[in-house]
């Protein structure tokens, strides 16, 4: 579609008009759906008639349904395989200068009882990792991870804050959007002015929060923060506690390059010194004849496992041919690991 954003009269024709919102339906390639599953009509009416009142804290929401600027998509079930088109086409568009402002409101089917909000969250963040494990974009391997301030979710090279709403806030009302969970996805884009080019400022966002205080049964929350300051964590505003209670835990997500590295050295770890290692298991790769590495193979391996190689290998053989961790390995190695750890030492000081 980025080919189809050079003409600008294409892109008006094709831009969808605000009184219909199924023509704003996403499903994997396809834009637009007459006939949606049956639930979804009431999940969206909830959602348009909380969003749309001029008092609901995030105005940009509110703006963005106003001005039609607003996709949708669904999930049957619990069924999340189809989401990662759908957000693949989501981001084509949002490329567009006609979609530029966007967002995209993700129904999931209600459950027949809603859930606890411990159940709400794993799913949500079970559907960031699946997204991301499976995104299309090469770059996504070389994300910022989420304990990093640059980091924001992104999907086919598309950076967007994400905002979980579920039936289980009972408390914080503006997050608490229809009878089913809802994520949504907001372009960086939609924060920046379009006539300055600048971040939305201060005293906007600081707006907010008081809606926050006369919308919601309780304070905003202290997690919540500004994209950029120092200190804020993007992932911890995405799916909050009911509760003013400052996420304390690990992120849930996990970067898919670092989770690999992790899976692949459980995998090592567990192996007996003296048991074969598969290479398909450790190293994802065709398995030499009869499947099993020698014993030089078996050190590669156990070094790609910890995603190390060369000079920094931890590991060598033993006399018997046995794996050996270089802790224990001759003393003529010792300058190499003691000028590596100097060398660390000197970069965090």
């Amino acid at each position: 579609m980025q080919s189809e954003a050079s003409g600008g009269s294409k892109q008006d024709s094709r831009k969808p008009q605000t009184s219909d919102w199924r023509t704003r339906i996403i499903v994997g390639d396809q834009l637009g759906v007459e006939d949606p599953p049956a639930w979804m009509p009431q999940s969206y009416k909830t959602l348009y008639d909380i969003v749309i009142d001029p008092r609901y804290p995030c105005f940009f929401g509110t703006q963005a349904e106003r001005r039609g600027e607003m996709f949708y998509s669904y999930v049957q079930g619990k069924d999340i395989s189809g989401m990662a088109a759908t957000m693949a086409t989501f981001a084509r568009l949002a490329d567009e200068p006609a979609y530029r402002k966007h967002n995209i409101a993700v129904f999931f089917e209600p459950d027949a009882e809603p859930l606890s909000h411990q159940a709400y969250h794993d799913h949500f963040w079970r559907t960031l990792q699946h997204l991301h494990d499976v995104d299309p974009d090469p770059e996504a391997d070389y994300q910022p991870d989420p304990h990093d301030e640059a980091w924001e979710f992104s999907f086919a090279g598309l950076q967007t804050f994400v905002v979980c709403a579920c039936p289980s806030f009972e408390t914080r009302h503006s997050r608490n959007l229809g009878p089913g969970m809802v994520l949504l996805f907001q372009p960086r884009a939609v924060f920046v002015d379009t006539i300055t080019n600048k971040v939305i400022g201060r005293e906007a966002r600081n707006q907010v929060r008081a809606r926050l205080r006369e919308w919601d049964a309780v304070e905003p929350h202290p997690d919540l923060g500004f994209y950029g300051d120092p200190g804020n964590l993007e992932w911890k505003q995405y799916f909050l506690s009911d509760e003013n209670v400052a996420a304390i835990d690990k992120c849930p997500f996990l970067n898919r390059r670092h989770a690999t590295l992790q899976q692949r050295s459980a995998m090592a770890e567990k192996a007996p010194s003296n048991a074969p290692i598969v290479a398909a298991d450790v190293l994802g790769a065709t398995p030499p004849a009869g499947g099993v590495l020698t014993p030089e193979q078996r050190i590669a391996a156990m070094n790609v496992a910890r995603g190390v190689s060369g000079a920094s290998e931890p590991f060598s053989l033993s006399r018997d041919g046995s794996r050996r961790f270089d802790g224990d390995a001759s003393r003529e190695s010792a300058p190499r690991h003691e000028s590596a750890s100097r060398a660390h030492d000197e970069r965090d000081g």
